[in-house]
């Protein structure tokens, strides 16, 4: 079977040399959720048709609300998929190679100034430490939804204000959100710790990671009173020792760069704060927060 894109593709090996990893729309994925949501626009429309027409004189909320829930569904599913029909997404060492329907866009990890990704939930982070104990990568999960395809996403922004959006659609895309996760953390990182062991603060939308603890709206959590840091329902929640309510609660998918955000805390709360000093290490960590 031949795969969107296929005519981008070549050109883009023949150019570039082949990629360390291909991500693309697959054609079956594209199909089925095309179907999906012409199914629910097309059986809304007939459904509202039904209802208001021939159905009932009386006003049933649940029916009601579901009325225009179900076509606007399948209209946002549909909007997504044209969004990303022939996309392709190539991943190198050097950066990242959006194709898409002729056009042609390149992010160079360099140039990468921050990612966002839609996390629903995560109770820690996935790190890797080299030999030395550095922290070489720190990713978060992406989930992979059935049918709301928009509640789940990835995007990329250059440090020119370019921005790529990938979402589910893709082939394999938690290994993508994975990926890039991966790759942009080793293009940030060594900036951002060389910042906060200098003193510097950290920003994150309206939280600041400081070598004292977390700043949000003029208060200090201390690491010392630092419980854990999670998303669950797509809510980034600092917790305080001894507290049951959140000390504080944000849209995570709004913050970006949280993979570094986790790492930032991470490493904050270790009893060193210089790379030299950490112990001798060969396993992956997957310390929680």
């Amino acid at each position: 079977m031949t795969e969107f894109g296929d005519d981008d593709l070549t050109l883009a090996r023949t150019e570039l040399g082949e990629p360390d990893v291909l991500f693309q729309v697959d054609r079956a994925r594209f199909l089925t959720k095309l179907g999906i949501g012409l199914t629910l626009f097309f059986g809304g429309i007939l459904g509202n048709y039904l209802w208001w027409v021939h159905g009932p004189a009386t006003l049933n909320h649940v029916v009601f609300h579901l009325m225009y829930i179900v076509p606007l569904s399948g209209l946002a599913l549909l909007w997504h998929m044209y969004r990303n029909r022939g996309l392709l997404v190539l991943i190198y060492p050097t950066g990242l190679l959006r194709l898409r329907r002729g056009e042609v866009d390149s992010f160079p990890w360099s140039d990468v100034e921050h990612i966002r990704v839609k996390v629903q939930r995560a109770e820690e982070a996935t790190f890797e430490r080299n030999v030395t104990g550095t922290l070489t990568a720190c990713w978060l999960p992406a989930e992979v939804p059935n049918f709301q395809l928009w509640a789940a996403g990835l995007v990329v922004v250059r440090n020119d204000g370019t921005e790529a959006h990938f979402g589910p659609v893709l082939s394999d895309y938690a290994a993508l959100a994975e990926t890039v996760q991966k790759r942009s953390f080793a293009a940030l990182w060594p900036a951002v710790w060389s910042r906060f062991e200098s003193g510097q603060a950290i920003e994150f939308e309206e939280l600041l990671v400081t070598p004292a603890g977390i700043r949000h709206e003029r208060k200090l959590l201390p690491w010392k009173d630092l419980k854990e840091i999670t998303v669950a329902q797509s809510k980034l929640n600092v917790k305080q020792t001894g507290k049951w309510l959140p000390w504080a609660l944000k849209d995570a998918n709004s913050i970006p760069n949280l993979h570094i955000l986790f790492a930032l805390v991470a490493e904050a709360r270790q009893p060193w704060l210089t790379p030299p000093s950490r112990p001798q290490s060969t396993e992956k960590d997957h310390t929680s927060h």
